[in-house]
């Protein structure tokens, strides 16, 4: 697939990255900035374009007339836009995605009609959207979702000392007998190991399962210590995600927001109604101390630093924070994070974004895409087409299709029902299959497997 960039930032280096691993696809990146390119260049085999993205003259040196995909990541929404109606009405692409941050266009019926893009992405909302999971489900690491949320894929670390450590996965379902779920994935010191029945989990162990929602904290009890609900959470920076994220949380939660601009601590706290909003700046440690820092069940780094976000959780942690969470862009801050546990959790905001961009990427009736262990592997799901004569998995098994090593089907989902995958399932016509790759290298091989034919 030739696919055009528009835009170096992060997301679309991010992107450019993660595509340019697929070796059917020819990627070119458009940006005004030299240097973002040259940077781009020297670590991967794509194509570099330097110009504004919205010019037709600077889209047709990049190749835009056989161009089967634009994807419009600059920093302005009208920038994007424009470069879509280009895309379209001159140059007649085929499919057009674009980021839209700006809620005046995103609220708008009329908007949506007009404007040639055939997918909307809005990061801020992904990333929002995927941090109140978290916050619904304490033990949690990270949560996905599938079919609308019938489904979901939860990380959870795993403790010496809780009830299935030390023990293989059959147990479980000795434990919860009346439970739906499956482990699908297990990372052991940085590696993926099978999860078969006899498979012991281990302390520190990665584990992946899915699950429906309502069984998820009973499930995380088997792996972790029991982990109290979040009453007290405290937000370091008051950007879009940690505006969007109070106002979603502040009925039911006692919130602070410390963000550092004079004018928009006055804006923020115009929107919210029971929240408190403090000017300051989020790693000063006499002021994390005076607004209770050492009560707070949560800490939540979302500030457009990752230097702030780091530093201000590792303080936070030290002074007493039961839990934070840092939004976190580059690899170099997240592996500071990660390090003896000073940070929880780090979540990747161009991950997310990458995983809301994929799903409109891959070949198939592909519903869902979620990049996992920072893009080496992939939970998808994908609906299933065709009949006994024209698939490779209607009608079969699961133990009878011939899955890519280290491709695990999770769940089904068959109209409300959610099933979970056994040897003996048998693939239906419009089943919604979950499935997890630990290497996200087999992506193809599993795309030609669901895709049917005719």
């Amino acid at each position: 697939m030739k696919i055009l960039i528009l835009g170096a930032g992060q997301v679309g280096a991010s992107l450019a990255k993660y595509l340019n691993k697929d070796d059917e696809n020819e990627i070119t990146v458009i940006d005004k900035d030299v240097a973002n390119l040259s940077d781009l260049a020297r670590h991967l085999d794509i194509k570099t374009v330097c110009g504004y993205a919205s010019y037709p003259n600077i889209l047709e040196e990049a190749g835009i007339r056989t161009t089967d995909l634009v994807i419009a990541v600059t920093k302005s929404d009208e920038r994007n836009i424009l470069a879509c109606q280009i895309a379209d009405t001159i140059f007649k692409v085929g499919k057009k995605i674009a980021r839209i941050r700006t809620s005046e266009y995103l609220n708008q019926a009329e908007f949506k009609a007009i404007a040639p893009i055939d997918f909307v992405i809005t990061p801020e909302e992904l990333v929002t959207n995927f941090i109140k999971r978290m916050v619904e489900e304490p033990g949690a690491e990270q949560v996905y979702e599938f079919e609308n949320g019938l489904v979901q894929l939860v990380e959870t670390k795993a403790y010496a000392g809780t009830p299935i450590v030390g023990h293989p996965i059959k147990d479980l379902h000795a434990h919860l007998p009346k439970t739906k779920m499956r482990i699908v994935s297990i990372y052991r010191n940085g590696q993926a190991i099978p999860a078969y029945g006899d498979t012991v989990i281990k302390d520190g162990d990665r584990v992946y399962f899915v699950t429906k929602k309502e069984s998820i904290s009973k499930i995380l009890r088997e792996f972790r210590r029991v982990d109290t609900p979040y009453k007290n959470i405290m937000i370091a920076g008051g950007g879009l995600i940690g505006l969007n994220l109070a106002r979603y949380l502040e009925q039911n939660h006692n919130i602070h927001i410390i963000e550092l601009g004079k004018e928009r601590v006055v804006e923020i706290a115009d929107k919210l109604e029971n929240t408190i909003v403090l000017r300051g700046n989020a790693s000063d440690e006499d002021l994390l101390k005076e607004e209770g820092i050492e009560q707070t069940d949560l800490f939540l780094a979302l500030t457009d630093s990752d230097e702030i976000n780091v530093l201000s959780s590792i303080l936070a942690k030290r002074l007493g924070a039961h839990k934070t969470i840092a939004l976190v862009k580059r690899n170099i801050y997240e592996d500071l994070a990660t390090q003896n546990d000073y940070v929880d959790i780090v979540i990747s905001p161009d991950q997310i974004t990458t995983s809301g961009i994929l799903s409109h990427i891959r070949k198939g009736d592909t519903m869902r895409v979620h990049s996992l262990r920072n893009g080496k592997a992939e939970a998808i799901e994908v609906i299933v087409h065709g009949d006994k004569d024209h698939s490779d998995v209607v009608g079969k098994s699961i133990e009878q299709i011939n899955l890519p090593e280290g491709v695990v089907i999770g769940s089904i989902v068959r109209g409300d029902e959610v099933i979970m995958a056994s040897r003996i399932l048998v693939i239906e016509e419009f089943d919604h299959v979950v499935l997890v790759l630990s290497d996200v290298s087999k992506i193809h091989q599993v795309e030609e497997l669901f895709e049917g034919y005719f």
